[in-house]
């Protein structure tokens, strides 16, 4: 069939079934009647024959809860909890396939615990790796019963890792005997360390304050830190009170970030934050938490901002939800907390992987996507079980983390891995919508109906341009188009995508699993696909799209080189 070349010169009124304004009549493109390139748009909701080298999916497939995960020779290895009396290696090429390696840290048979092993945490300092975890110790002495923190040492992440046993800075013996690290009668859980640009080192965890026997705000989990002397070492004489569930800072008398308190599990004045982790950016410190309980629907990913390790903490709350960095956004019984039920819950311990220069968060989600326990009938035991997933963490132009998860869709695989990279993030983008700038922040919208910013970029129905033009020639793999996140303005396909030159595609379809019609919900962050058998390269894209209703698009990408 012949092309038609479009030039959009003439006055609107000739030109009908295109929509024209002063930004996009100049617009010039070729229209296809068919592809004349061979490309996958992964539309069929059944299949999972997708594109594994360039696209990631959290299928939740995969049982691990607490997870660590880290990028070591061109290969994803994540650790959890998974085997409570020893650690395994799951290890990946595509963050959608994880392989069972290995059992790579099983205690002593004398140790001081061999049981409720959880949360490993994996650090390399100064040539050797540490896996730091938490166990349940039995003190000898008067027979209580604590989560403390252990020590194990190795050459490489794949392989494997040995109690640590030896002399520490203080020239005390470390044991098999007794933690590394004991905080008599404390329960502690969920340790990170962190190394700072100086060499110093921290470690972070969850105390739970019932244990203090004093009156130390008891009924909550809290976040400490501590500096350590070296990788078996802790000075205790420094182990600060650093966050607390609901207080934006720990001078403040109320709490004021209510989304921490959410959890429907939690009576008494009992809450919880765990699963702390540090990232350093722009010479801020970024610690992370999870709050709530991991059994509910609303366990999920925050974070606080200090200028120094063990200083003073704020969690931002400028704007609705700003320091929820991953989960439902939404109180049990709210219009999205029942929409998130079969999309993914219970988002939560994550920790951070530096991927080339890329960020991912490694968390764990509800295996069920739904509550807690329930679908007994189709999972089974596993209706109670969680599961590794990953997302971006990213930062904004005025140096706050987000993330545009969690996801249950199809995403890019991180550019150290494929060698592609998202070109329209410095592209120049020419359309008639509202906000253009918002095609290419690299945000999508998490929840419809909730107080969060819309970043959107809005559309009349009827027929659009969006021209997409790059400073040089580059070569294409990829367009993602991600949809709306609200059910109203979804599109179900795209016309046709030019790249010059007779390169076109036509009926780009979004695979129906991201909207929910029952529900009337669609997916965050979910993207009609076109991935291109073979490479083009071009400077200019063109994308036409028509609608029989208003609509709006969360965000373009363009993977290529």
């Amino acid at each position: 069939m012949k092309n038609k070349k479009i030039t959009f010169l003439l006055p609107c009124l000739l030109l009908s079934l295109f929509s024209c304004s002063k930004e996009n009549k100049d617009i010039k493109y070729t229209k296809y009647e068919e592809s004349t390139v061979e490309f996958d748009d992964f539309s069929n909701p059944n299949d999972k024959d997708f594109d594994k080298s360039l696209y990631y999916r959290n299928d939740l497939s995969q049982d691990m809860g607490d997870p660590m995960m880290v990028y070591y020779n061109n290969k994803f290895y994540a650790y959890g909890t998974y085997d409570t009396t020893k650690i395994w290696t799951f290890s990946s090429d595509n963050l959608t396939d994880w392989k069972k390696e290995k059992a790579c840290f099983t205690p002593e048979i004398n140790s001081w615990s061999k049981r409720n092993i959880w949360a490993p945490d994996l650090q390399y300092i100064n040539g050797k790796w540490y896996m730091y975890y938490t166990a349940q110790y039995i003190d000898k002495e008067d027979g209580s019963s604590h989560c403390q923190i252990g020590v194990a040492v190795g050459d490489s992440p794949d392989g494997i890792f040995t109690q640590y046993v030896g002399k520490n800075a203080d020239n005390v013996d470390i044991t098999l005997d007794i933690p590394p690290f004991l905080l008599k009668g404390i329960t502690v859980l969920d340790q990170h360390v962190f190394q700072d640009d100086d060499g110093q080192l921290y470690m972070y965890f969850s105390v739970d304050t019932r244990t203090f026997n004093d009156d130390r705000n008891q009924g909550v989990q809290e976040i400490y830190g501590v500096k350590m002397k070296d990788p078996v070492t802790v000075d205790f004489s420094t182990l600060t009170r650093l966050i607390a569930p609901g207080y934006k800072k720990l001078s403040d008398s109320k709490r004021t970030i209510e989304w921490e308190t959410w959890s429907p599990s939690f009576a008494n004045g009992m809450q919880c934050l765990e699963g702390p982790y540090m990232i350093k950016k722009n010479g801020k410190y970024f610690l992370t938490y999870v709050a709530n309980s991991y059994v509910d629907t609303e366990y999920g990913v925050g974070y606080a901002i200090s200028d120094s390790p063990l200083g003073e903490y704020v969690k931002p709350n400028d704007t609705f939800l700003q320091n929820l960095l991953l989960g439902v956004p939404g109180q049990t019984g709210t219009y999205i907390n029942t929409r998130y039920l079969g999309f993914q819950t219970g988002t939560g311990h994550a920790s951070i992987c530096k991927v080339g220069d890329e960020y991912m968060f490694a968390y764990h989600a509800h295996m069920n996507r739904d509550k807690w326990g329930a679908k007994e009938d189709e999972y089974g035991e596993k209706s109670k079980y969680r599961a590794l997933a990953t997302d971006y963490l990213y930062f904004d132009k005025e140096g706050y983390p987000y993330t545009n998860g969690p996801t249950y869709s199809l995403n890019r695989l991180p550019n150290a891995v494929t060698g592609y990279k998202n070109l329209a993030l410095d592209a120049k983008f020419n359309t008639d919508g509202t906000n253009p700038l918002y095609l290419n922040d690299n945000f999508t919208n998490r929840a419809f109906n909730t107080l969060e910013v819309n970043k959107e970029s809005e559309f009349n129905k009827g027929k659009h341009l969006i021209e997409i033009k790059f400073d040089k020639e580059v070569e294409v793999k990829a367009v993602n188009i991600f949809n709306s996140y609200d059910y109203s303005k979804t599109i179900k396909y795209i016309n046709q995508i030019d790249f010059g030159n007779n390169n076109g595609v036509t009926n780009i379809l979004l695979n129906t699993n991201y909207i929910n019609n029952d529900t009337k919900f669609s997916f965050p962050h979910s993207s009609l696909i076109c991935d291109l058998k073979k490479t083009i390269k071009t400077n200019r894209i063109v994308i036409e799209i028509e609608s029989d209703k208003d609509f709006a698009l969360g965000e373009i990408e363009v993977l290529g080189r």
